[in-house]
């Protein structure tokens, strides 16, 4: 297959504001095209067709998938990814799903068989613990620099998606109702966000094994354009990972405040020597056997962080939600190319499963064992700058 043609399931806030904007570039045409685009909203399909260029519109993700596509992109509510996974893997699509891939291990188990079954390639969404600024901080985690490592801090927070700029618009394409992200299944910020964070610690520490924590609600109801909104899913959860070794870390996904001092989904490591810690665009090491660059204070060393991303060349790095679109290209490489994707669906079961049993710990009180495991494999740096 020379180039892989595309369905994208969900044209709602992440896809109008990212991913649609990099699937309509011109400079991916030799690799990929946007075939057809699916939103059940009435009109919502039809216009954004019409704005990015799409061959075909629909409001049956059913009479998409018999649409001439080769893959599905699926941005649609995190709690209806495993059921359009399947159905794409069962019509013999290759599929990418946008985080998380399901919401059980069950769920990720059964999705795993039947693409292995079918011979199709399936990324999950996030790719970003493979990126080089986090494989950096792996790098220097396990370098000994920093002594017998201890624990690590990462989390999410972020205020709400009722408050996104992008929704205030009354248009069908602009007035995307957030109410999804507070329901259930697959809403909460540990689905959504802190999916990142968990990403990114497995990628540098590895497979968890245990996993307790506390979980609830802290806003009760939400309000978008007067509609008001009920709660069900908990929107503060606190998770502590057992990484075995005695090394833990904390991890929270809060739909609250954040700041500076807890940059979104950033790693801090302690170890018995000395600490690492990622902010944006630096990875800062502190330590008694750290060497710093010339001119420095002993003990304490500042990189630039590589922020390149696999994909990520010309205006798409000017475009928002690089990270998935990168993801996505990774997906019609391996299409192309009969690669087996390194942001694997392996990895994201790993990470559904800490989620799902830390739920679980919260409401029982008893810390859950974790069964899952993945292999990390590097993601060549192709087509960036």
């Amino acid at each position: 297959m020379s180039v892989v043609r595309i369905g994208l399931a969900g044209c709602g806030s992440v896809a109008q504001r990212g991913l649609l904007p990099h699937l309509a570039c011109e400079d991916i045409r030799q690799w990929c095209e946007l075939t057809a685009v699916m939103d059940p909203v009435p009109g919502r399909a039809e216009a954004t067709k019409q704005k990015f260029g799409a061959k075909l519109a629909f409001e049956d993700y059913d009479e998409m998938l018999k649409a001439d596509i080769d893959a599905v992109v699926i941005a649609s509510p995190i709690g209806i990814h495993y059921e359009q996974a399947m159905k794409a893997i069962e019509a013999g699509k290759h599929v990418h799903l946008n985080k998380t891939m399901t919401t059980t291990k069950e769920e990720a188990d059964r999705l795993i068989a039947a693409a292995e079954a079918k011979g199709v390639v399936v990324v999950a969404s996030p790719g970003n613990g493979l990126h080089p600024s986090n494989m950096r901080v792996r790098e220097i985690v396990h370098s000994g620099e920093l002594g017998r490592i201890y624990w690590a801090e990462i989390g999410t927070a972020g205020g709400g998606h009722e408050f996104e700029p992008f929704r205030k618009g009354d248009d069908v394409l602009a007035n995307v109702n957030p109410a999804w992200y507070y329901k259930k299944p697959g809403g909460g910020p540990m689905y959504d966000m802190a999916v990142y964070a968990l990403h990114r610690i497995t990628a540098i520490l590895g497979p968890a094994k245990r996993v307790t924590g506390m979980s609830g609600i802290g806003l009760p109801k939400r309000y978008f354009k007067g509609e008001e909104i009920i709660v069900e899913m908990d929107d503060n959860t606190h998770l502590l990972l057992d990484f075995g070794d005695n090394i833990f870390c904390l991890l929270y996904g809060s739909n609250s405040a954040s700041g500076p001092r807890h940059p979104f989904a950033q790693p801090f490591v302690s170890g018995s020597d000395g600490s690492v810690t990622a902010t944006m665009g630096q990875i800062e090491v502190i330590g008694r056997n750290v060497l710093g660059t010339p001119g420095s204070e002993s003990g304490r060393r500042v990189e630039e962080a590589d922020r390149r991303i696999p994909w990520v060349f010309g205006v798409h790095k000017e475009i928002p939600e690089r990270h998935v679109y990168a993801d996505i290209m990774h997906m019609v490489d391996c299409v192309i190319h009969n690669k087996k994707p390194v942001v694997s669906a392996e990895h994201a079961r790993h990470v559904i499963e800490i989620i799902e049993l830390g739920y679980k710990a919260a409401q029982t009180g008893v810390t859950q064992t974790l069964t899952t495991t993945f292999e990390l494999k590097p993601w060549e740096l192709v087509h960036c700058d």
